[in-house]
């Protein structure tokens, strides 16, 4: 196959920046969602020792806000870091004349051609 050579000069920040912001706060959501399955799971065994902190949990929604609040200051600071990341990679880029990447073109197969 043939070997096809680009010079990569520039990323879209802003898009960049969205992106790693919205992948962000999906992770952060479902790592939340996860934790929060298992202190449901997990709780009752904690409330059933003579602990002072047993209904602080209760204060702030039951975690039901931080479920709404951290992903979206994730999204927030993953957008601004993606943003300088990629302002900074775009000067670099331009200082050193670019990337170089090489693909290699292969052949595509289809269901019909099997």
């Amino acid at each position: 196959m043939t070997d096809l050579k680009l010079n990569l000069k520039k990323i879209d920040p802003v898009r960049y920046a969205l992106i790693i912001g919205l992948l962000m706060a999906l992770m952060t959501f479902v790592i939340i969602t996860i934790a929060m399955l298992f202190g449901s799971l997990f709780g009752p065994m904690l409330q059933a020792t003579e602990s002072d902190t047993s209904g602080f949990g209760m204060i702030l929604g039951g975690g039901f806000i931080m479920l709404l609040i951290v992903p979206v200051v994730y999204f927030i600071f993953g957008f601004i870091f993606g943003f300088i990341a990629t302002t900074v990679l775009n000067f670099i880029l331009k200082k050193t004349g670019g990337l170089p990447l090489h693909f290699e073109k292969t052949e595509i197969t289809t269901l019909q051609n099997q």
